[in-house]
Formats: structure tokens, C-alpha cells, sequence
């Protein structure tokens, strides 16, 4: 019995991920290119640089991954209870939680990749530091390698 009960959380759970993330996987590569790398200019305008506000130019490719990630509608605006229950402090801190991250802690993991994606949309600063820190890279493939590891039923 605990382990059809098993079996049907972690189907549960599985189904409610991959339909979602499947097709954001295809970023992996282009995250995994840029690790580390700066995917944003400042456009300062045609004249004066004096009389004209600096603006973010972002990578299409980025701003293409923000527009999916916010379409899953796993979003979760309390995403910074991720962090305080984590005891998550700092980039370093994301990307070791995700690293050790297992099954149940797909909404943990979630929760980070929002911050980024969420944050980005007040504090621009987010969208490309989420690539250039690997948090999109590591985060996307840790959640693909767990839904591929749990696809499978318990003996």
C-alpha cells in the first residue's frame, strides 16, 4: 500500500513537471554556452549620451525562456519562503541546494528559478544574472534529470 501510495505522488508529480518543463529543455544548451558570460548591453541612444537614459538590451533567447517560464504557471510569487526555509542566502547557496536537489524538492527548485524569472521583471539585473551564474543551466537540468531518474515505477 505505501508504495502505490508512492508510486502515484511521485506519478503525480512527474506529470505535473514534465508537461510543463519538456519544452524548456531545449535551452539547456544555449545555458550551458553561456555560463558565465555576459548576455546583456546597454543601448545608450543615437544622441547625446548625456541627454539620453541608459537602456538594458537583452538576449532574445533569454527573454524567449522568461516569456515560457511565466506561461507554466508554476510561478509562485512566495518563492522567498524557498529561500528562508532553505536557509538560502546567496547564489552560491542556489546552486548547491539545486545540486543536492532531489524529487521533493521540485517546488524548491521552482521557487529559485522564479526569483530569476519573477525578479527579472522589476530588477532587471535577475534575467541575465541567472544565466551568467549557471542558476537556469543547473536548475533546468537538475529538473529534467529528476523527471528522467523517477519516470520509472518502484519494484
Amino acid at each position: 500500500m505505501a508504495i502505490e501510495n508512492e508510486n502515484l505522488y511521485r506519478k503525480e508529480l512527474i506529470e505535473k513537471y514534465r508537461g510543463k518543463f519538456d519544452q524548456l529543455f531545449r535551452y539547456i544548451p544555449w545555458f550551458e554556452q553561456k555560463l558565465g558570460t555576459k548576455t546583456t548591453r546597454t543601448y545608450q541612444g543615437n544622441d547625446s549620451p548625456v541627454a539620453s537614459m541608459p537602456i538594458p538590451v537583452y538576449e532574445p533567447t533569454v527573454l524567449s525562456f522568461v516569456k515560457e517560464m511565466n506561461a507554466t504557471g508554476l510561478m509562485d510569487r512566495n518563492y522567498v519562503y524557498v529561500y528562508s526555509m532553505n536557509n538560502i542566502r546567496n547564489a552560491q547557496d542556489e546552486l548547491t541546494f539545486i545540486e543536492n536537489a532531489q524529487l521533493k524538492d521540485m517546488d524548491a527548485v521552482v521557487g529559485i528559478l522564479t526569483k530569476y524569472v519573477l525578479g527579472g521583471m522589476t530588477k532587471g539585473y535577475l534575467w541575465p544574472e541567472g544565466v551568467e551564474n549557471g542558476v537556469y543551466f543547473h536548475a533546468l537540468s537538475k529538473i529534467k534529470e529528476l523527471l528522467e531518474v523517477w519516470d520509472e515505477p518502484l519494484a
